[in-house]
């Protein structure tokens, strides 16, 4: 990313939006309630987990900004969180699928809305 080249103004603005696309995506998971303790998610994977929840289609870098607030991190990292989370939910039947290029997105993710009895966002 050429940043040198751009004005005080155009970083400003651009910082602005990555600002409030960091809050909306964290709006999005605030109307949550505990995840079943068995699952035993760490708070960065809960955060991820419920953005899933919350959105049709996570992409690495929303997953980036939900993880870290930045998206300058490497993209393997993602992969970790996933890996995690895919192997503490899945005994419980839940399914992340892998969308090539794009992100990740919860299989039957508004029945797992109901299921666990969360208030998120629906599109």
């Amino acid at each position: 990313m050429e940043l040198v080249n751009e004005t005080k103004e155009a970083l400003v603005a651009r910082v602005g939006a990555l600002e409030q696309r960091f809050a909306d995506l964290r709006n999005s998971m605030r109307a949550c309630a505990a995840l079943p303790t068995n699952w035993r998610l760490t708070p960065k994977e809960r955060d991820l987990f419920l953005s899933l929840l919350a959105n049709d289609t996570v992409t690495k870098e929303m997953a980036m900004l939900v993880l870290y607030g930045t998206e300058d991190r490497p993209d393997h990292s993602v992969a970790m969180f996933m890996s995690r989370i895919r192997s503490k939910t899945e005994p419980h039947s839940v399914k992340i699928e892998t969308i090539n290029r794009t992100g990740y997105r919860l299989v039957d993710r508004l029945v797992w809305t109901k299921t666990l009895k969360l208030d998120a966002v629906e599109h």
